[in-house]
């Protein structure tokens, strides 16, 4: 079944924006902040049961919103299939199922896949656990997008390693901004990869404090876009670049962002990301102009 499917011009308020927010409201604030699209985590589907909603009280939710579920974030538990190859991922993990299962309840367009810390995958092992997992998703009208990280089994230049080896034509990456930060090579290896690998994107800012402890400052410390350190501009102006055709996400996990109300959240954050593509899109003359560069 073919999904509505969202463009470069388009602003998805992702779940982690809003975590704890049930679905009604949460659609309203994505209205109220002028996004087209909402991601979900897995269990919101869960969630959207406890409140009393059934699969068509979502989907009507959403539609009545004129919204779109871009991603569902995320199978988690694919590593032994990554490292076993084919023989190891011949049959889908419980929350491949699961992922495709919510979905096609929901009307989204793509799964992420990611892999926690760890020794680095090899790469044909992994690129042909991948193949197997898209030509599943491929069945269901579904993308698959490898989200990678600094001090994941899958950085950066073997995320792109694996979707090129893997060759399979919805199977790409997902670039998280606060990711790429910290990942030295992310820049480089994003400007090798196939043209068109990039299916979604999260964007975030990063705390000017030295990050310590990662996976805490990953979940709780994240900033909105100009609020911090990174090259936010850049990363933008580098999906233009590579011709990117994925929506734009704005993921900004943080503990002093979510105490505020929901609409607020979603407002901030939709005119965040609006003065961001401004910024990055403006022409040669009017960036100098107004003192804005970039990479």
């Amino acid at each position: 079944m073919a999904h509505p499917r969202l463009g470069p011009g388009d602003l998805v308020l992702c779940a982690g924006t809003l975590p704890r927010v049930p679905l009604r409201a949460r659609a309203a604030a994505a209205v109220a902040g002028g996004f087209a699209g909402i991601g979900l985590w897995l269990p919101d589907r869960e969630r959207a049961h406890a409140e009393g909603l059934s699969d068509a009280d979502v989907r009507a939710i959403v539609a009545d919103n004129g919204l779109v579920v871009s991603d569902i974030v995320a199978i988690t538990d694919f590593g032994p299939s990554f490292r076993g190859g084919a023989d190891a991922a011949r049959n889908p993990t419980g929350l491949e199922r699961r992922a495709y299962d919510v979905a096609s309840s929901v009307g989204a367009t793509t799964v992420t896949v990611v892999e926690g810390p760890g020794a680095p995958l090899s790469i044909g092992p992994a690129a042909e656990a991948f193949g197997l997992l898209c030509d599943r998703a491929a069945a269901h009208g579904l993308d698959v997008a490898i989200e990678f990280w600094a001090h994941s089994a899958i950085d950066a230049q073997r995320a792109v390693a694996i979707v090129t080896a893997a060759g399979r034509p919805n199977g790409g990456l997902l670039l998280d901004t606060w990711h790429a930060h910290h990942d030295l090579h992310a820049d480089e290896a994003l400007r090798a990869a196939p043209a068109g690998s990039i299916r979604s994107v999260q964007v975030a800012d990063v705390d000017p404090e030295m990050v310590t402890d990662y996976l805490a400052a990953t979940m709780h410390r994240r900033r909105l876009p100009a609020d911090g350190v990174a090259d936010l501009v850049g990363w933008i102006r580098l999906l233009d670049a590579i011709g990117s055709a994925a929506p734009l996400g704005v993921e900004v996990l943080s503990d002093d962002l979510h105490a505020a109300p929901s609409d607020e959240i979603a407002r901030r954050a939709g005119n965040a990301m609006r003065a961001l593509l401004a910024a990055a899109r403006a022409s040669p003359a009017s960036a100098c102009n107004s003192g804005k560069g970039g990479t």
